[in-house]
């Protein structure tokens, strides 16, 4: 811990880089400010939270590394350092975050004083994976035991690398690093069904990006052997299938696909084809994109959420922003950022999706209220609005501020805004302060254009989904408003989720999602490995500097992992 705390002194001390010695002032108590919804719960009265004495007798108890290591020289923490901000990126394409104004003091040290409590939550849960379930996908939060639903290949572990890397935990990344190296094993069951999807954004995009956050040598290596296998996802046409074998005599044929599992693998196969130098992952990807624009939909821009593999149009069917469907249209938007802006037919399908989500499916409340806004699921045949927003839907109100600055749309910004504050008061209206996996309002309006907000309640609790598994969709967007705008406001709303998170979801092991968002405590003893990738990076990003992952330097996939832009 010297060494660590002597190099941040002498190597980044200016850049505000966190050691893990760095005491914590403690997380004080919510302060809300008024919304025009109406009533709202305040939780900082019944609020006790972790303190620096907590976290002290807590770090006594960690487990010692498992491998005999040496200490991480300087030189690499350095290289690791600079490379988190953006070390050897390139790009031809116009910066898009906003200039930062000069802090004052007293906001630095808020900010800072933030800044560590994310960094320490993250600590928490991560020596709660190493006590638990090292190796495993996932450690129970609660019951304490380990799980493995993602391949059994280590996903909290794999899916943390980027973010051990960004926090500065150099010595448990290279713990992990050497897990890889000696424990990893992709092909011990050639015929195991693998998800085509989650292994995509968990596994290649974690290998992906922690080699360009370390140069790590090995996890290039790792990416490419599973790039290698995930090829055979593509041997019965243009789409992959759902579920890919190491043996490609083991996979399973299929005729529907699910559009979010076909087009979100585009990021990753492009990186791994720089990195490789081997053309064919890239093709294979934008292979997917060149037949989806050539279908003809009722909705222009928007699909239903399964397409079939030899369909030329689809009328009659329902479009949604939600699962099924929302990182196809994500990664429209990221995949021209990452080829540098010069794939016109990316940008052309994700404007298309915008300007049709933006004349047929934005709600608004009955009041006529337009600081908030949800985006619905449509009836492509008679444009019926169901007035109901998933979760994952909160990702569109990164992707509008960034389409916004891109494309100098400010009619794209102003959606962004209100779907972002409708993520946020999903949260600021639950008993717990967090936000549940759906709400869903009553229509006022015929069409469901226009929608009631409950006055006690803001969205309608008894027809909506109320757990919360940690997602991190609401955060992400509040993220890449504030580093594309500047306002502190996002900074302080983050703020206001991340403790009704600490309250209601950190246990003695970890964090674990809420059964109901409304039933404070009710732990479902669950942590996805997105938690960590996603939940508590997104958190420390927004109390970072701008310089630490800039939007300017990276494309962020959909599971939160950084891939450099060269």
């Amino acid at each position: 811990m010297r060494f660590r705390q002597l190099l941040g002194l002498l190597a980044v001390a200016s850049l505000s880089f966190v050691s893990a010695t760095d005491p914590d002032q403690g997380v004080g108590p919510i302060v809300w400010a008024k919304d025009s919804v109406g009533p709202y719960i305040d939780h900082s009265s019944d609020a006790t939270l972790y303190d620096e004495s907590t976290f002290t007798a807590e770090k006594a108890s960690y487990l010692p590394l498992r491998y005999d290591l040496p200490p991480t020289a300087a030189s690499v923490v350095q290289e690791r350092h600079d490379r988190v901000r953006g070390k050897d990126a390139q790009t031809s394409l116009k910066n898009i975050q906003a200039p930062m104004r000069q802090e004052s003091m007293a906001e630095r040290a808020e900010r800072e004083k933030r800044l560590r409590a994310v960094r320490r939550g993250f600590e928490h849960a991560w020596q709660g994976y190493r006590r638990y379930a090292w190796g495993h996908d996932e450690v129970q939060p609660v019951s304490g035991s380990a799980k493995d639903s993602l391949n059994g290949w280590g996903a909290t572990l794999v899916d943390s690398l980027d973010t051990l890397l960004i926090m500065g935990f150099d010595r448990e990344f290279d713990e992990a690093v050497e897990w890889i190296r000696t424990s990893l094993v992709m092909n011990k069951d050639p015929q195991m069904q693998l998800p085509f999807f989650e292994t995509g954004i968990r596994y290649l995009g974690g290998f992906l990006s922690a080699y360009d956050l370390s140069g790590e040598q090995v996890l290039l290596d790792k990416a490419e052997e599973l790039g290698d296998y995930m090829l055979n996802a593509f041997q019965f046409g243009a789409f992959p299938t759902g579920r890919v074998a190491v043996d490609p005599k083991s996979n399973p044929q299929q005729h529907m696909f699910v559009l979010a599992e076909i087009g979100t693998i585009q990021v990753e196969f492009t990186r791994l084809s720089k990195l490789t130098g081997n053309p064919v992952y890239k093709e294979k990807a934008l292979k997917v994109i060149d037949v989806m624009n050539k279908i003809k939909t009722q909705l222009p821009g928007l699909y239903p959420s399964q397409v079939g593999d030899g369909g030329t149009g689809y009328s009659s069917y329902y479009a949604t922003i939600g699962g099924g469907a929302d990182s196809f249209y994500e990664y429209l938007l990221k995949e021209w950022i990452l080829l540098d802006g010069k794939n016109n037919e990316l940008r052309d399908m994700f404007l298309s999706a915008v300007d049709t989500i933006e004349k047929y499916m934005v709600c608004r409340p009955e009041s006529g209220s337009h600081e908030y806004a949800i985006i619905g699921t449509i009836n492509s045949a008679d444009k019926q609005i169901d007035p109901q927003m998933e979760h994952l839907a909160c990702f569109m109100g990164g992707s509008l501020a960034m389409s916004a600055k891109y494309f100098d749309r400010p009619q794209d910004l102003v959606l962004a805004r209100q779907v972002a504050e409708a993520c946020f008061f999903s949260y600021r209206h639950s008993s717990t302060g967090l936000g549940p996996e759906s709400i869903r309002f009553p229509a006022f309006s015929s069409d469901g254009k226009v929608f009631k907000v409950d006055p006690d309640t803001f969205y309608s609790r008894y027809v909506s989904a109320q757990q919360y598994i940690l997602r991190p969709e609401a955060i992400e967007a509040l993220w890449i408003l504030y580093r594309t705008t500047g306002e502190k406001k996002y900074q302080d709303q983050a703020w206001e989720m991340f403790q009704s998170l600490e309250r209601s979801c950190r246990t003695d092991i970890a964090y674990s999602g809420l059964l109901n968002v409304n039933t404070p405590k009710s732990h479902d003893d669950k942590m996805e490995s997105f938690f960590l990738a996603e939940t508590m990076k997104y958190f420390y990003l927004i109390f970072s500097t701008p310089d630490v992952i800039s939007l300017d330097n990276f494309v962020l996939n959909t599971e939160a992992h950084p891939i450099r832009r060269t």
